[in-house]
């Protein structure tokens, strides 16, 4: 089109004179909206429980102002809440909402926040600090390092800030560097069980509770490793930060060994902070927790490994958080607290979030299905072989995927190599209709200097650093990135892109300029993945809306605040197929879940795979295991390199043992899921939960980083070792919990599990409704009828079905624009009666009437895979209100 054109030809310089005109922040730029407390602190009210906190050396109100937001979503807030300034004596000035009281500290600045219902004081912060630096990318022009601390609660655990490769869930007291790396991505939001949450608006290089004092002094001790002795002076939990390089990328990609280890010099226990043994892409730095040590007790701190360490720091527990980053002219962070509506304290936090950077939207059924990719296909042929072949064995499948080198001699870059791809369009049209399959093709932001690609961006400015990634600041690059892409892969049918290496891998905008909102790489260091995916999201969304814009799916190796809104999905990178590296997504989706970041994927058997994978039965074991947690993760989907990861490669029975344990269960699953992500676009909720969103109270809970709910029923507790169990803790809940392939009742508490091969550790909270359809070959094979629901007794429990056509274009609240459908269905306890509620709403092609399979669960009844051969009941509904008895003579 002519507008397409006359954007495409504005230089990315004409672009970055745009953007510095561009809208500042909202929040506070409305008349009524701001308060000027100081000269040095402003405070705009954004919604009833949301607050802008803004400090700066000077002028507080005008760098509120002025300032533009990458992560903030253009329209928020919508509205100026109702709120009163009072004066509390000469020396206290106090703000509050309907929902939130913030005291300000005249004399110091200090502002502490409380529960208005409540009375309760949530935190404090204090300690606000702004350093001078400089910054080398625009010539040493002088900033400042900034940092900002909050006061934490001796039961509080704060959770979020992306996700990182430590093992850990919860992250009060410890130290992490907050910078993106191939595993690791940034998400500056961190939510507190006392159901708040702080974002912390800055895209630099920053770190959480950066480590102060000096370092250790490590010696070396006759069998070689560093040693290193200390005394705590307060007793407790501590944490342990090794830095492994003063700059980055020092890191290992293959075969890197970091032991550190804390041993008591009185006992000889052992402590094990952190083993990371020959997995890929070992942080530049990374953090663990040495539990439980003594005041006045020596330590040793042992350092093995083939990688040595710039600086480690020991760091004793703290009663506070700080956040800070390398560069900025101002302290700028929303402070957000939902109140006791939210379902639990953090997702009330995580609701606030949402309301600031963007609603997270609910993607095309088929995106909740399963997802075959490997590195890589290697022509249209073999690629279509594979999708036939998936359909010949009957293992169910939504998506496959293009890996990278697609372009083969032509240059890397989006374009189909012919000798190997002689007909992409009739590639996407083959796998749509033959085999119900949708195509993710593989995009990188860089390209081969020989390839028009490069050259349209060279020669108008839009590279970084004269390097060959595009700068994604750049509005006029974004769009001439989004268009090679419309030309070669949306045109022709493609789905989504896989969008590789968006930290940007190198960091070609270190030290250098960009178009970016502060015009230096280095101040927008963090943002770049954020702005690629943003690229893709606003063409699909402008030049596809009838197609694949209508609910946006990408994938990407980084992340940043606001990228929910983007419809795009984290996965973890490239990491290793190995036990320990299996522990480690699990946490990492967790906190990243609890970053406010619903959408997270992994590459199921890890990327770098062992020689001799197909016939390693070791290996098959850890497969089948890998699998078994990805059922319960956002995106489930298997990549990996060194041989093809097609289930047949692996033999009969590990094939057979994955799809019955995994897909099979996923794609019974989907009703329950797809309602439950319907939620996360409607309501803010998470799907994928650790143990603190619902067990908040719990220390162990709070602290367990290897089990997690899966929506409101199912706790998943996976195998993430060689041993053939694990313990489990089930958290306090009314009733009691009951297993999912076995019916039995478990009391909370500790519990060994002990799964078979084709088996998961899942158990049902007393009080809850799984909802399971029938099975299925793809997500939109047939309606799910009949519908089963296993109703786990003991409390009264709820669930709404959600319904929609499953490609209509996701509206405000989360709904499909062609309409929708929900279903209320409810368990009363005492009077052992299940209510299926009047339908409401519609849609073209609804199910107007369906088979409902009722089981109340009892030992070996309504369990496994399986559908229930015998139900308790079954009912036919039209839409109409129906109370069904299930009263039963059975022992609980």
């Amino acid at each position: 089109s002519t507008s397409l054109e006359r954007r495409l030809r504005m230089s990315c310089a004409q672009a970055l004179l745009a953007f510095s005109a561009g809208r500042s922040a909202g929040c506070g730029t409305a008349a009524g909206s701001l308060v000027e407390v100081s000269p040095t602190l402003a405070i705009g009210v954004c919604e009833e429980g949301i607050l802008r906190v803004v400090r700066a050396p000077s002028d507080a109100k005008a760098a509120l102002l002025a300032r533009e937001s990458l992560m903030v979503v253009p329209t928020f807030p919508s509205t100026t809440p109702r709120y009163t300034v009072t004066r509390e004596g000469p020396a206290t000035t106090v703000m509050t909402t309907s929902t939130l009281k913030a005291t300000i500290d005249m004399a110091s600045e200090h502002i502490t926040f409380y529960d208005v219902a409540s009375g309760t004081k949530l935190t404090a912060d204090f300690a606000h600090r702004f350093v001078p630096t400089t910054d080398p990318a625009l010539g040493n022009a002088s900033s400042y390092v900034l940092s900002q601390s909050w006061q934490l609660a001796p039961d509080e655990g704060l959770y979020g800030g992306g996700q990182y490769q430590n093992g850990y869930v919860g992250f009060e007291g410890m130290p992490i560097e907050m910078v993106q790396y191939n595993t690791e991505a940034v998400v500056p939001f961190f939510a507190s069980t006392r159901g708040y949450g702080i974002l912390w608006d800055n895209n630099a290089w920053s770190h959480l509770n950066p480590p102060e004092g000096a370092p250790l002094n490590f010696s070396k001790s006759p069998s070689g490793a560093l040693v290193a002795s200390f005394t705590p002076t307060v007793s407790g939990d501590h944490a342990v930060f090794a830095d492994l390089c003063a700059g980055f990328g020092c890191g290992s990609i293959k075969g890197g060994v970091l032991s550190l280890r804390v041993v008591d010099s009185s006992s000889g226990a052992v402590r094990r902070v952190q083993e990371w043994d020959r997995l890929a892409n070992l942080p530049d730095s990374i953090s663990g927790k040495a539990r439980g040590l003594r005041a006045g007790v020596r330590y040793e701190l042992q350092l093995v490994g083939t990688t040595s360490a710039e600086k480690v720091f020991v760091v004793p527990p703290s009663k506070s958080t700080t956040i800070r980053s390398k560069l900025g002219k101002l302290i700028d962070y929303y402070f957000a607290f939902a109140g006791p509506a939210a379902p639990s304290p953090l997702d009330g936090a995580i609701s606030g979030y949402r309301n600031i950077t963007g609603a997270a939207h609910l993607y095309g059924r088929w995106a909740y299905g399963f997802w075959q990719c490997k590195e890589h296909y290697k022509s249209q042929a073999e690629l279509l072989a594979a999708a036939a072949r998936f359909r010949e064995e009957r293992i169910p499948l939504d998506a496959i995927v293009q890996d990278w080198l697609y372009w083969g001699s032509l240059g890397w870059g989006p374009q189909w190599d012919p000798a190997s791809y002689p007909d992409p369009a009739a590639l996407v049209a083959q796998l749509r209709e033959a085999h119900h399959l949708k195509l993710m093709v593989s995009v990188w932001s860089k390209f081969d200097r020989k390839t028009s690609f490069y050259k349209a961006m060279a020669a108008d400015g839009c590279l970084l650093n004269g390097s060959n990634y595009y700068d994604a600041w750049s509005s006029a690059a974004r769009e001439r990135f989004y268009s090679f892409s419309k030309a070669a892969h949306f045109a022709i049918g493609v789905e989504s892109l896989w969008l590789d290496a968006t930290e940007p891998e190198n960091f070609p905008n270190r030290d250098q300029r960009c178009a970016g909102p502060s015009g230096s790489g280095n101040a927008d260091f963090n943002s770049y993945s954020l702005q690629t995916t943003r690229a893709i999201a606003d063409g699909l969304r402008r030049d596809f809306g009838d197609s694949q814009g209508r609910r946006v799916f990408s994938l990407t190796r980084s992340a940043f605040a606001g990228q929910q809104r983007t419809g795009a999905t984290l996965w973890s990178g490239d990491i290793s197929g190995a036990w320990d590296a299996l522990r480690r997504q699990v946490a990492a989706s967790l906190n990243y879940a609890a970053s406010g970041m619903p959408y997270w994927s992994e590459d199921i058997g890890g990327f770098f795979r062992p020689d001799g994978q197909h016939t390693d039965r070791g290996y098959a074991a850890l497969l089948t295991r890998w699998f078994q947690f990805g059922v319960f993760t956002p995106i489930f989907r298997v990549h990996g390199t060194n041989g093809n990861t097609e289930l047949w490669e692996f033999g009969a029975q590990t094939q057979r043992h994955i799809v019955q344990s995994a897909i099979r269960l996923r794609y019974r699953l989907l009703p329950y899921i797809y309602s439950g992500f319907h939620r996360v676009a409607a309501e803010g909720y998470t799907m994928q939960r650790a143990l603190a969103f619902d067990f908040p109270e719990s220390a162990r809970a709070r602290t367990t980083a290897d089990a997690f709910m899966f929506g409101p029923a199912l706790l998943v507790a996976p195998l993430v070792s060689n041993a053939t169990s694990r313990s489990v803790h089930l958290p306090p809940t009314p009733g009691a919990w009951r297993g999912f392939y076995d019916g039995q009742p478990y009391a909370a508490g500790d519990v060994t599990a002990s799964p078979a091969i084709d088996e998961v550790a899942l158990y049902a909270r007393a009080g809850s409704l799984v909802l399971l359809g029938p099975d299925l070959q793809h997500a939109d094979e047939k309606p799910a009828d009949p519908l089963e629901v296993r109703v786990y007794d003991g409390a009264d429990a709820s669930f709404t079905l959600y319904e929609d056509d499953g490609v209509s274009a996701a509206d405000a609240t989360g709904g499909a624009s062609s309409g929708s459908a929900t279903i209320r269905i409810a368990w009363d306890d005492a009077a052992e009666t299940l209510t299926v509620g009047a339908r409401a709403g519609s849609f073209p092609g609804m199910l107007a009437a369906r088979t409902l399979h009722l089981v109340r669960v009892a030992p070996g009844r309504g369990v496994g895979v399986a559908p229930a051969a015998t139900p308790d009941r079954v009912v036919a509904y039209s839409g109409a209100k129906l109370v069904v008895s299930l009263r039963t003579k059975r022992v609980r």
